[in-house]
């Protein structure tokens, strides 16, 4: 199996919400950065909450001696200030959201009035008035709020694919050294795009994705999962890929899968300690979990 080793020097791993508040709301600070160490710095890839980012000199060579080290150092220096900053506005946000919250208990938030006959939904206890949640409903089996699902959410992900699961006791993940590995493999065939897809009639190539998962009890517990939805036809989609820029193509679907071993999140392996646990929820938000 192909393993990634090592962390990359010219590679630093941030939060999702600690690098949209400094890009988003201190831009000047980053790009002082840039100018001074003479780096670009773009996202490399990403997990459901992290960014991986990739420093590479910018300007004209030769580049300054320890370059992208002092840029990493720096980088890294800027990101743990903004975390602190971060850390103050939230809970200045959550003082604010204390003191309206008894407001926002009583309000609906699709009509935005006096709740009228109440409704909760049953999975993730958001209330609406009866008659605004009946007819959202109707629109998308969806909590306005927060996405979560109700009912069967079917995809557009090829149809003629398949999903061949093996077990290697051989091969170990880190972290789960004393388990086995469940290896996944997604074939499918060239085809051609239907109705539901971005360009009806226009073909498509085939393609195999490997993933791997621990073979302990949680580790089952999601292949469960990513069965359901690989039969509701939401694990892969057709687009543009986002590695290649190449369109008409199958890609992922929001459903985060392991495809290395080894690398840890920025190279989408183990070990990663949360993963288990932020995957489940990733299905949950499509209405796949194991009721």
């Amino acid at each position: 199996m192909a393993a990634c080793g090592g962390t990359c020097k010219n590679k630093v791993t941030v939060s999702k919400p600690v690098w949209d508040f400094l890009s988003k709301e201190t831009p000047a600070r980053l790009a002082r950065l840039r100018e001074e160490h003479r780096v670009s710095i773009l996202i490399d890839g990403e997990t459901s909450d992290i960014y991986v980012l990739q420093l590479s000199p910018q300007g004209p060579p030769p580049a300054p001696p320890n370059g992208l080290y002092l840029a990493r150092k720096a980088l890294k220096g800027l990101l743990k200030e903004v975390e602190k900053e971060l850390k103050k506005a939230q809970r200045q946000g959550e003082l604010m959201g204390c003191l309206a919250l008894e407001e926002q208990e009583s309000t609906c938030p699709i009509c935005l009035g006096e709740i009228q006959n109440a409704k909760t939904l049953e999975k993730c206890r958001h209330s609406f008035c009866e008659g605004c949640i009946t007819r959202a409903l109707q629109v998308k089996k969806a909590c306005p709020m927060c996405g979560r699902f109700y009912g069967q959410l079917v995809g557009n992900q090829p149809q003629n694919g398949r999903m061949l699961v093996s077990k290697d006791a051989t091969l170990l993940l880190p972290s789960y050294e004393k388990y086995g590995t469940i290896v996944i493999q997604y074939v499918f065939p060239p085809g051609v795009q239907g109705a539901e897809h971005p360009n009806p009639g226009v073909r498509y190539p085939g393609t195999t994705r490997v993933a791997y998962l621990p073979d302990c009890p949680e580790g089952n517990k999601v292949l469960t999962l990513f069965r359901k939805a690989f039969d509701q036809r939401l694990t892969f989609t057709i687009g543009t890929s986002m590695t290649t820029g190449r369109p008409n193509v199958i890609t992922w679907n929001d459903i985060h899968h392991k495809t290395s071993c080894t690398g840890g999140p920025q190279l989408f392996g183990y070990p990663d300690p949360t993963y288990l646990t932020r995957v489940q929820e990733e299905l949950r938000a499509k209405g796949i979990t194991d009721d």
